[in-house]
């Protein structure tokens, strides 16, 4: 294979070079959208982590055919020099590639960046796309033998253009037909990625969806620590995901349960639970997609100190959480979830946590990815044998550390 490619002329290599990186493209295009579309995250459930994973091998085979590419491109750029159109062409592709294999490869590897790194390229990793794939659309259509034939085919009444007959050659005419269809097209799912992406928005607004309020009477009091939040206030954007229609609650029916290898049942209505001392903390959310959103000033009820009301078992060795949904479920050794800043949360910069965001109550787990912070969580268990979670039967790490320091 390696001697095939030495033989082939530098014309021929860049030829199969464009090829092979139009294919590859095209596959990281869909995975991506896979990955990408919210509507798609229920329907793909058992195989996104596969699809992250063709993402993933796809985008390294890119880079390999970057560093194919790159003893080609002094003489492919003296080629094109004096074509103004084919060298900003390349140029753009070019740079653009690149940035957007760097800024997946953080996104792969975030556990040894920082935080703000991978959110930064999450966000650059995202508006790259939305300007690379348009683009790519539109140049094959543009370039295809479909298209060309017709730029070719002459005309039969011939006509005169001039400044007083402005009218488009047929080339520009297909070209600007082309790219109002894919504008046209694109268009309302980057501006949706753009609004949610940057537009300023204060964490209360998220609740005004009334599918998404939950009926919860009375509302939990919050600390002084909470109502101005001693965390200064969350800093970036929360993308809420989910595996199930977003569940509601009311205070009418809710119930919270501590069971399993316990000294004690412990069952809390509504009003019962709030009544239960609370504390606050701060502390950065992290999920494994990439982004983050630091200084969240969280209040609820420490999970050790749950534990210590109920009273744990001997034979105990692990603790299983319940989401709301049914559906959802999760776990941590005792040993970790008898870390300090494990807490059942019910105020987020003190104001309560909406049914969008996990609550009336949810799990957090600081140092690991948010997949382990259970959102609506109303049941915890103790048991004795290890539990897999439900992003971990579809292929997620079972070790969640944000930090490689932490594994």
């Amino acid at each position: 294979m390696i001697k095939r490619w030495k033989k082939k002329t530098r014309g021929k290599k860049l030829i199969s070079l464009h090829h092979s990186n139009a294919s590859v493209f095209l596959v990281l295009t869909i995975t991506g959208l896979l990955l990408y579309l919210p509507a798609l995250r229920p329907i793909l459930l058992q195989v996104r982590v596969w699809v992250k994973d063709i993402h993933i091998y796809i985008g390294l085979l890119s880079i390999f055919i970057l560093m194919l590419y790159m003893p080609l491109f002094t003489k492919h750029f003296q080629q094109l020099v004096k074509k103004k159109g084919p060298i900003v062409n390349l140029l753009f592709v070019l740079l653009t590639l690149v940035g957007l294999l760097m800024t997946g490869v953080i996104l792969w590897l975030q556990r040894y960046f920082t935080s703000d790194l991978s959110s930064l390229s999450l966000i650059l990793h995202d508006f790259l796309t939305w300007v690379l794939v348009p683009y790519a659309i539109y140049h094959s259509i543009t370039r295809s033998k479909t298209i060309k034939k017709a730029e070719r085919n002459p005309i039969k009444e011939p006509y005169v253009i001039d400044k007083t007959n402005p009218i488009l050659g047929r080339r520009s005419f297909i070209r600007m037909l082309v790219g109002t269809g894919v504008t046209i097209s694109i268009a309302p799912f980057f501006l949706k990625w753009f609004m949610e992406t940057f537009t300023v928005k204060d964490l209360p607004t998220y609740g005004k969806k009334i599918a998404m309020e939950n009926k919860m009477v009375p509302a939990p009091q919050p600390a002084p620590e909470s109502i101005q939040p001693i965390g200064g206030g969350a800093r970036g954007e929360f993308r809420p995901y989910t595996v199930t229609e977003v569940p509601t609650s009311s205070s009418d029916d809710w119930n919270f349960v501590i069971d399993g290898l316990v000294g004690k049942k412990l069952t809390y209505n509504w009003k019962q639970f709030l009544d239960i001392p609370r504390t606050v903390q701060v502390s950065d959310f992290h999920c494994v997609t990439g982004w983050s959103v630091e200084s969240v000033t969280w209040e609820g009820i420490l999970l050790k100190d749950f534990l210590n009301m109920a009273g744990v078992n001997n034979r105990a060795k692990f603790v299983k959480f319940y989401s709301g949904d049914g559906v959802y479920t999760d776990s941590l050794s005792l040993t970790e979830s008898m870390m300090e800043d494990v807490m059942v949360a019910v105020l987020l910069d003190g104001k309560p946590i909406t049914a969008e965001y996990g609550g009336p109550v949810r799990l957090v787990v600081p140092k690991m990815y948010a997949y382990k912070s259970v959102k609506w969580l109303n049941r915890i268990e103790l048991i004795e044998e290890d539990h897999t979670g439900f992003w971990e039967q579809r292929g997620y790490d079972k070790n969640a550390w944000v930090n490689k320091t932490s594994m």
